[in-house]
C-alpha cells in the first residue's frame, strides 16, 4: 500500500513538473526494479534517462499543440538508448512463397473486438528477451482456441524460444519469424504456459506436444480491407510494424509518422484484436503498464509503420 501511495505520489509529481531528475530517476529505479553493475554504468544510464525525459517533454509540447497524434510517458525502457531500444525488436522476416488467404466481399461490422468475445488472453511481458515473435504467433493462436473449440488458455512462448530454434530459422531471444514457428507448431504442438512457463532467457528444450494447427494463410501486401475483413471472421492477426516510435507511447492512434512503411523496417511483431472506423487495436508484449494497459492503437487504411505488409494467421 506504501508503495503504491509512492508511485501515485511520483505519477502526480511528474505530470505537475515538480520532480528533479534525480528525484525522477531514484523513483524509476524503484519501480522498475533497475540495478545496474557499477556506479559509471548507473551515471551512464542516468545520462540516457535524462536524455529520454527531454524527448518525452518535446514530444509531449508537440502533442498538446496537435502536432503529434500520441502522447508519451516514460516507462521500463527510459534507461535505453534509441539503438539499444532498436536492438531490442528481434523480428525476422521470410522471404518465400506465400498461401494467400482469400476473402469474399462480405460486410463486416464496422467496429470489432476479440477481447468481448473472450477470445484474448492478458497482456505479459516479453523482457530482455526478443521473442515478441514467440508471443505474436502464440497469441494468435490462443485466440483460434477459443473461438473454435471455447478454451481460453494462455500458451507457451517459452517453449517456442527453447524449442522451435534452428531447424525452424529461429534463434530464440536473437530472433525469430512468426510463419515458421507456425510450422513448429503444426510439426509439435504447444503447450500451455502453466506446464512451460516463461524464462525470458534462452533455454534448452524441456518437452514438446499440445495444441496444434493445422497451417496458416497469408493476407494479401496493401490490402486493408482483407486485414479488416481477416480480423473480424478469422481472429486475432499476427501482424508486423516499424516500432521505433512504439519506445514510449502512452495513448492515442499512431499515424505512422516517424517510422517507416517499408518490408525491410519491419522489427517488430503484435497481435490485432480488433478495429474501429480509424484505427486497429494491437496487442502488444511489454506489460500492462506499457501504453493503454497494454494495447496500443493504430491507424487504419494507410499502412501505418508497415502495419499493412507481413500478416497471417494460424489455421487449427
Amino acid at each position: 500500500m506504501k508503495l503504491l501511495i509512492l508511485f501515485s505520489a511520483f505519477a502526480l509529481a511528474v505530470k505537475a513538473g515538480h520532480l528533479s531528475d534525480q528525484e525522477a530517476w531514484e523513483q524509476f529505479k524503484i519501480q522498475h526494479g533497475k540495478t545496474y553493475r557499477s556506479l559509471l554504468e548507473e551515471r551512464q544510464r542516468f545520462v540516457i534517462f535524462q536524455t529520454n525525459l527531454r524527448i518525452i517533454e518535446e514530444h509531449n509540447k508537440r502533442f498538446n499543440r496537435g502536432e503529434e497524434s500520441f502522447s508519451a510517458k516514460m516507462n521500463h525502457f527510459g534507461d535505453l538508448s534509441r539503438k539499444e531500444f532498436k536492438d531490442t525488436l528481434r523480428l525476422q522476416v521470410p522471404h518465400l512463397e506465400r498461401n494467400y488467404a482469400t476473402f469474399d466481399d462480405a460486410d463486416v461490422p464496422e467496429e470489432f473486438d476479440w477481447r468481448e468475445h473472450g477470445a484474448v488472453t492478458d497482456v505479459r511481458q516479453q523482457g530482455n528477451c526478443g521473442s515478441c515473435w514467440a508471443f505474436s504467433a502464440v497469441g494468435a493462436i490462443e485466440g483460434q482456441v477459443s473461438i473454435h473449440k471455447k478454451i481460453l488458455n494462455p500458451l507457451s512462448p517459452q517453449q517456442l524460444v527453447d524449442c522451435a530454434t534452428t531447424e525452424y530459422r529461429n534463434d530464440g531471444c536473437i530472433g525469430g519469424l512468426v510463419s515458421s514457428t507456425f510450422d513448429y507448431v503444426k510439426d509439435h504442438g504447444i503447450l500451455a504456459d502453466k506446464d512451460y512457463p516463461y524464462k525470458g532467457k534462452n533455454g534448452t528444450c524441456l518437452k514438446q506436444g499440445g495444441v496444434k494447427i493445422s497451417g496458416y494463410k497469408w493476407i494479401p501486401k496493401h490490402d486493408e480491407v482483407a486485414l479488416t475483413n481477416a480480423i473480424a471472421t478469422k481472429g486475432p492477426i499476427s501482424v508486423s510494424l516499424h516500432a521505433e516510435t512504439l519506445q514510449f507511447y502512452e495513448t492515442g492512434v499512431i499515424d505512422g509518422k516517424g517510422c517507416n512503411s517499408t518490408i525491410d523496417s519491419l522489427d517488430h511483431s503484435v497481435i490485432l484484436v480488433g478495429y474501429k472506423k480509424d484505427y486497429y487495436i494491437a496487442k502488444n508484449s511489454w506489460g500492462p503498464n506499457w501504453g493503454e494497459q497494454g494495447y496500443f492503437r493504430i491507424q487504419r487504411n494507410s499502412n501505418a509503420c508497415g502495419i499493412a505488409l507481413e500478416n497471417l494467421y494460424p489455421v487449427l
